[in-house]
């Protein structure tokens, strides 16, 4: 099994090191830029941007070289599009409890109190994954979509050329 990298931890790093590194008008574009990059549907194209970001960040040479570009097989979207991660690409569920317990945990704090408000928590997430699950089942197999009538040879194409996370953000 391979480990993959949470772009939420890599985006926070990133933006660190570019705040200490860049101007403050080219930290803004460098994130977008690095972004772009990450979100390469193919090796080719990852590359290409990220030759792009060599020359266009100079400064961030070192950082890109030393530290993302070893890791990229656990980061870049060509890459982690390979791997089944039921669309998840951060940590964001312990980030979220961190959160709460950042935002209610003192000394005098209860544990009683604490696994409340934890449990307030998971309740919100069970409840908006039901709404999720509840618009995702929502019968529409009857009616023809828009990509099997109107556009079916592009769809038929894009079947053959695109990963399935990519696809189904294509029908969107």
């Amino acid at each position: 099994m391979r480990h993959l990298l949470c772009i939420y931890h890599i985006a926070e790093n990133i933006k660190k090191k570019a705040k200490a590194l860049l101007r403050n008008d080219m930290v803004q574009n460098f994130i977008e830029d690095f972004y772009h990059m990450r979100n390469s549907y193919t090796e080719y194209q990852f590359e290409l941007r990220y030759t792009e970001m060599l020359t266009k960040y100079e400064l961030y040479r070192s950082y890109l070289e030393k530290e993302l570009y070893p890791s990229r097989e656990s980061w870049a979207r060509y890459a982690i599009s390979k791997v089944f991660t039921e669309g998840v690409e951060s940590t964001q569920r312990v980030e979220s409890i961190n959160g709460v317990l950042k935002k209610h945990l003192d000394q005098g704090t209860l544990l009683k109190e604490l696994v409340k408000v934890i449990e307030n928590e998971l309740d919100k997430e069970t409840q908006y994954s039901r709404i999720k699950e509840y618009y995702g089942s929502n019968p529409s197999t009857g009616l023809p979509s828009t990509y099997n009538t109107i556009f079916k040879n592009i769809d038929s194409i894009l079947k053959d050329h695109l990963a399935p996370i990519p696809l189904s953000l294509q029908r969107a």
